[in-house]
């Protein structure tokens, strides 16, 4: 499988240019935004724009979920091809759907500054941020059968908004949704998102009997987290706690891309457990 990885900022019109990318370059399969495409058709998986939040459509984007990860993966096995591309924020985010999705890893990667110019990635912007519109590159009636109820328009239509947008000249069609969520620009991941994802992930772990207190902070520049826990008598103490430190730092950055510099466990009393 060779896999190739497309990346730039959201709403820079890597979805538009997706499929000249993958023309190009003699990719079959693409994998935007959780769906798994095929010729304009989607084979497998869930648009994160279909979630009614932006957290939850950025974990849906990097298949956070196992269930759509395997379903994805599982189609992509079926379909006998050998070369995908996958869209992505950033190439850490390309390199952890790769690997989600059960693909070789990234062999080639392509910025949306290699095709496209300052005035072209300036201009997909202002479509994002005005009009609230994504786009997704598949023909309408196929998305229909996903999208049913959103806004949807072939991506013709908004040459009436922009004239110079569209390229007469790209191949397939690609069709505008507008997310549950809507669009308004940045969005923050707040500190009390971060302190449930740990108090989550902790509480999974083998000899923890109950997470009392998660604290995010910042410290020299750094993020860390405080995890105040109850274990079970008689665990191993040292090994149930870097458990903790380990399990937390993957799992926020994996859902959020934030890295965490330090985990510190508090032990703040052994709970005996009556058999």
């Amino acid at each position: 499988m060779r896999t190739v990885g497309f990346s730039g900022k959201s709403g820079c019109g890597k979805s538009y240019r997706a499929l000249s990318v993958a023309a190009e370059y003699n990719l079959k399969l693409i994998v935007d935004d959780g769906l798994l495409i095929y010729d304009g058709k989607v084979l497998a998986g869930k648009s994160a724009k279909k979630e009614r939040h932006p957290y939850a459509s950025t974990l849906r984007a990097i298949f956070n979920d196992d269930n759509h990860a395997n379903e994805v993966a599982d189609a992509i096995k079926k379909s006998g091809e050998d070369s995908i591309l996958i869209l992505g924020t950033s190439e850490r985010m390309v390199n952890l759907i790769a690997e989600r999705i059960g693909v070789a890893p990234v062999d080639k990667h392509i910025h949306i500054e290699d095709v496209a110019n300052d005035e072209e990635i300036k201009k997909a912007n202002e479509m994002r941020l005005r009009y609230g519109k994504h786009v997704i590159p598949v023909p309408t009636f196929e998305i229909k059968r996903t999208f049913s109820g959103y806004l949807l328009d072939p991506l013709t239509s908004i040459k009436k908004l922009a004239d110079g947008f569209v390229d007469k000249n790209a191949p397939k069609e690609r069709t505008i949704v507008r997310p549950q969520y809507g669009y308004r620009g940045d969005f923050e991941i707040s500190d009390t998102v971060l302190c449930q994802i740990a108090k989550y992930e902790t509480k999974r772990i083998e000899g923890v009997h109950d997470v009392l207190k998660t604290v995010y902070y910042h410290n020299n520049g750094g993020n860390e987290i405080r995890v105040d826990v109850s274990l079970v008598y008689g665990v191993d103490i040292k090994k149930v706690c870097t458990a903790i430190q380990s399990r937390v730092i993957k799992a926020i950055d994996d859902v959020s891309f934030i890295y965490i510099d330090n985990v510190t466990v508090n032990v703040i009393k052994l709970q005996k457990i009556e058999i």
